[in-house]
């Protein structure tokens, strides 16, 4: 995939659907026939327990394959086989080495590495050194798992949308500005683009229905962590143990989250008031 002057002249046809699937299919199955041939060598050396963590995921090899051929400027085994290169077809040109490593990046670990973010964010927001009320706290928790269910949602959809109009196999790769263009070899038929079409539509489909039943489950879980939080008084930091423990201002929390609490900052996580933690009460026959 060498770089060609002629090419901001020419004008570039994006790749059918059924072509760009298969040189994703074929390029998945040398990642993993590479990945059982380094497990059968590290067995064979007594490395297969210190080598696990990085041959039993097939992220890390796909992001080494990606390196030795689009990186390196190179069509991928999968791009070789149906005849298609990578390029930007909006402004005609084969994409740069930076374009193509950030698609790579973004198509392997975006949506995990998104995810692991969100995650952080929920821990950090859920930390006791935070200075932030317990309506904050149930507001920022709420948006974030929100959001932790919708990315997965976001992906499939665009999934559908590349069945249906053909353009940017992952979302990572539209980011990046980075499609398939048709050079050689004969196009599949009609056929075949009409029934990855109709999967298309299937797939939105799915996404709608998952959207719904997000929102009925979190509709749901909400209803029933009001009740249960009216009916067994839980701990108002946790939401889920019941409360046992008293400050003297009179606000309850689980044993465990109130002296985590207090270690950190003597302050009642609910109003803010001066507390002591030999002051605090362990409430019996609740």
């Amino acid at each position: 995939m060498g770089t060609d002057r002629n090419w901001p002249r020419r004008k570039l046809k994006c790749a059918s659907r059924a072509e760009i699937l298969r040189s994703h299919q074929r390029d998945d199955d040398f990642v993993r026939y590479l990945q059982e041939k380094l497990s059968e060598i590290s067995q064979n050396f007594g490395l297969h327990r210190t080598l696990l963590q990085y041959i039993q995921p097939d992220i890390p090899l796909k992001l080494l394959y990606f390196i030795f051929t689009s990186g390196m400027g190179n069509q991928t085994l999968g791009e070789e086989y149906t005849g298609i290169v990578q390029a930007n077809l909006e402004q005609r040109r084969i994409p740069t080495l930076t374009v193509r490593v950030l698609a790579a990046v973004l198509e392997c670990l975006g949506e995990k590495m998104l995810l692991k973010l969100l995650q952080q964010l929920q821990a950090y927001v859920n930390h006791p050194r935070r200075e932030l009320t317990p309506a904050a706290i149930t507001f920022f928790n709420t948006l974030l798992s929100k959001l932790r269910t919708m990315i997965p949602i976001i992906v499939l959809f665009h999934k559908g949308l590349f069945y249906i109009y053909g353009r940017y196999y992952s979302l990572g790769r539209r980011i990046a500005g980075l499609d398939y263009t048709k050079v050689y070899g004969p196009r599949p038929v009609d056929t075949v683009s009409w029934g990855l079409r109709l999967l298309g539509i299937a797939t939105l489909i799915q996404c709608l229905l998952k959207i719904w039943q997000s929102g009925t489950v979190q509709d749901t879980t909400t209803v029933n962590t009001f009740n249960a939080k009216c009916s067994s008084h839980n701990c108002q930091l946790c939401l889920e143990a019941t409360a046992t423990t008293a400050t003297p201002c009179g606000h309850l929390f689980c044993w465990n989250c109130l002296g985590e609490w207090l270690r950190v900052k003597p302050q009642c996580p609910f109003c803010r008031e001066y507390v002591s933690p030999s002051r605090i009460v362990y409430l019996m026959n609740l």
